[in-house]
């Protein structure tokens, strides 16, 4: 079968390959160079917080919790609804991290739940911006909230303690793997770069989640065109939105009666989707009890379909067909 549509594919006609071709001529492609301090900087400007490159998403999730101290005997709030690595990092501190189920209105972390989750062990609220969905503003609740806004670039404002981002390469900004630690992140960069001084004295137990000089190059020649990018993956997302049940702005999420029905459709045609993140309430690695029936609900009806900005509208148009088509089954195949 022919690939027709991929899923995701990243747009790099930018400086992309200027920018590697200096680091391999000036043979700087560790984490030493200029890019990762030139991306920095300007991710900073345009953004408008500090701003830390790390070498994933979950990376920079991890040294916020590092950075507040987190560790055995602490609990962290954070959704049921989101992709595995905001609770990874938690049990990866020593914490527990507590499950909260979603607004069924936002499909991101319920604030009337999470208030109810607080207890004297909570040291921190994860609140997840889901497929670029803004969960709003848990800043009023007096605990630090370190925003998983890996999805979300440019989407949504930045309000927690520190923000975290993603450069994977179906990111509205890609740097093949990588990420971005922003905000109040007091000694995160000692824990990012070993945890050692000039002398090789060892501060803190350090990690490496230090992004090399070609990932940084790769980094800031997207971020000279992040405008553009972001339009038009938010275009595809608004067409989308007036034709199909769903929800999304980094990815557009359908919300149909059997999304496996859909995704062969789609696929006899050539074209890529993928499932709706499982609930980590039901995750062996996660397990919990409780009630998640919004997480549920929208992991057992939801599909998540191209939206970056390689779709063109003329394909974008196909898929729509396609699904609405799918929905017009008759019901004993749904």
């Amino acid at each position: 079968m022919k690939r027709l549509i991929p899923f995701a594919e990243p747009d790099l006609r930018g400086n992309e390959l200027k920018y590697l071709t200096e680091c391999i001529t000036t043979n700087y492609v560790t984490h030493a160079g200029r890019f990762e301090r030139d991306f920095e900087k300007a991710f900073t400007g345009k953004f408008g917080r500090p701003s830390l490159a790390t070498s994933s998403g979950t990376g920079a999730l991890h040294l916020a919790l590092l950075a507040l101290g987190i560790g055995r005997g602490n609990e962290v709030i954070l959704p049921s609804l989101t992709f595995g690595a905001t609770a990874a990092v938690v049990v990866a501190t020593g914490a527990t991290p507590v499950l909260v189920d979603v607004d069924p209105a936002t499909w991101c972390l319920d604030k009337d739940r999470a208030l109810a989750a607080i207890t004297s062990r909570t040291k921190a609220i994860i609140p997840v911006h889901l497929y670029g969905c803004d969960a709003g503003d848990f800043g009023d609740l007096d605990i630090p909230v370190i925003e998983d806004a890996c999805e979300s670039l440019g989407m949504v404002p930045q309000r927690g303690t520190m923000s975290c981002y993603s450069f994977y390469g179906n990111k509205p900004l890609t740097t093949g793997e990588g990420g971005m630690l922003c905000g109040h992140y007091e000694n995160a960069k000692l824990w990012r770069d070993g945890g050692f001084d000039n002398k090789y004295v060892n501060l803190v137990p350090g990690l490496n989640y230090r992004m090399s000089n070609l990932q940084a190059a790769v980094g800031l020649a997207q971020l000279e065109r992040f405008d553009e990018l972001l339009e038009l993956r938010l275009s595809n997302a608004r067409r989308y939105a007036a034709q199909l049940a769903g929800k999304g702005h980094w990815l557009f999420v359908a919300t149909v009666r059997n999304p496996a029905i859909v995704k062969r459709r789609l696929l006899e045609s050539g074209i890529e989707s993928r499932p709706v993140f499982t609930p980590l309430h039901v995750c062996p690695a996660f397990k919990a009890e409780g009630s998640f029936e919004n997480s549920e609900r929208i992991w057992r009806h939801g599909i998540c379909l191209p939206t970056g900005p390689h779709l063109s509208e003329k394909q974008q148009e196909e898929i729509i067909d396609l699904c609405r088509s799918t929905l017009m089954l008759p019901l004993r195949l749904q």
